[in-house]
């Protein structure tokens, strides 16, 4: 059949002006790009597969150039294990010339392609770094999540990935051991980000670490100039924690999926006030947000008010700029307060009351929660898989 030609071609708009505005509302609100910078161009192409206007994906394109001069619109730019491997996945010429540029190296291991592909992305962001005096444009990369409760692996694998670059900022997990590596990286001045972390009680944790390194490297001298410390709170899976699901079983109760998005953003709330009362040179970071309920993406709306980073994967973005931000009068809606009848509601559950104070679960708690077990055992699958793209 000959396609009609008289159909006009509906064409899907994104609107870029949700976040941006965002950002000028709350200059205390970072946006980071959540997955390795050299995939962000292959996002863009996907869009436009989608059928996305050409013009609002060119105006996204700019988020992250150097073409339009000035800054990025990303403050900085996390990565881990899965994130590099999707960039990987997607780029087979990156991984030839890798393979074939530093035949040597791999050859002694395959760990120096890791740590290649971090700088790459680490590159992209140099001159961002510079251009706002060393205090945005960094980029994250991940110790192996194998070794999570082997504090002097994590130290010497997070030394050498800091040599990568000015702008490297080492991922290390929130676990009992390394909690410890982050205060030793933070004593010498190395930039960290805690991850694989979920709710208050490691949130204030990792602060309080953060701040004993900080003090301790000040004793000694260390210039803190181009320095920055962040804290994850992954609270997408978190809200899905099958922990709170049993009790809410046991109690003849219904845990919807408003009640979870609510319960994800207490935390952030709970999280942001407990580094604030530590007095710690941290900040919190936000990631695995969720759309949700409905149309609508509640995390979102309760984020952007607050002094935080959100980081944002390409699901994320997408959601962002096509889901509803604004009221009928065309503002955004920015929640400043939680609704008290669903704080009284969430706080019915042990698990929550647990998750949203500095002491409320202890790191054991934390180690054989459901959330931190599949979350250390996704990413080790995909260093793992990361390996195999080395060495095949």
């Amino acid at each position: 059949m000959v396609p009609d030609a008289t159909k006009a071609v509906v064409k899907l708009r994104l609107d870029p002006t949700q976040l941006e505005e965002a950002k000028k509302l709350n200059s205390e609100l970072e946006i980071w790009w959540d997955g390795h910078p050299g995939y962000f161009r292959k996002f863009l192409m996907e869009l436009v597969d989608e059928g996305y206007l050409r013009e609002d994906v060119e105006r996204i394109r700019s988020w992250m150039s150097h073409i339009e001069g000035g800054t990025f619109f990303f403050d900085g730019c996390t990565t881990n294990p899965p994130l590099n491997r999707q960039f990987l996945q997607s780029s087979p010429e990156v991984v030839n010339l890798i393979k074939k540029s530093y035949a040597n190296l791999l050859r002694k291991s395959w760990w120096y392609g890791y740590w290649i592909v971090g700088k790459l992305g680490m590159d992209k962001f140099l001159s961002n770094y510079y251009r706002r005096g060393r205090k945005y444009g960094f980029v994250c990369i991940q110790v192996d999540p194998h070794y999570p409760h082997h504090t002097e692996i994590m130290k010497l694998q997070a030394l050498e990935l800091a040599r990568a670059a000015p702008n490297a900022m080492i991922k290390i997990p929130a676990t009992k051991a390394g909690i410890e590596v982050i205060r030793y990286l933070t004593s010498l001045g190395i930039s960290t980000n805690a991850t694989s972390c979920f709710c208050v009680p490691q949130v204030a944790m990792v602060a309080q670490a953060v701040k004993e390194g900080y003090e301790e490297g000040t004793q000694k001298g260390i210039d803190y100039s181009g320095w920055r410390s962040v804290i994850t709170m992954m609270i997408g899976r978190w809200e899905a924690s099958s922990e709170l699901d049993a009790e809410a079983k046991e109690m003849s109760e219904e845990i919807t999926e408003e009640d979870r998005r609510y319960f994800g953003l207490l935390m952030v709330r709970k999280a942001v006030e407990a580094v604030k009362n530590l007095n710690a040179p941290t900040k919190v970071l936000v990631c695995s947000t969720r759309k949700g309920p409905g149309e609508r993406y509640l995390h979102l709306e309760g984020l952007i008010g607050l002094p935080i980073i959100i980081t944002m994967n390409r699901e994320a973005i997408e959601w962002a700029l096509t889901l509803p931000l604004r009221d009928v009068s065309g503002k955004l809606r920015i929640i400043k307060d939680l609704p008290q009848d669903k704080i009284n509601r969430l706080m019915k559950f042990e698990w929550v009351r647990k998750s949203i104070v500095p002491k409320g679960l202890t790191m054991e708690e934390i180690h054989q929660s459901s959330a931190q077990r599949k979350n250390l055992t996704e990413f080790a699958q995909a260093l793992e898989d990361i390996q195999k793209i080395f060495t095949m």
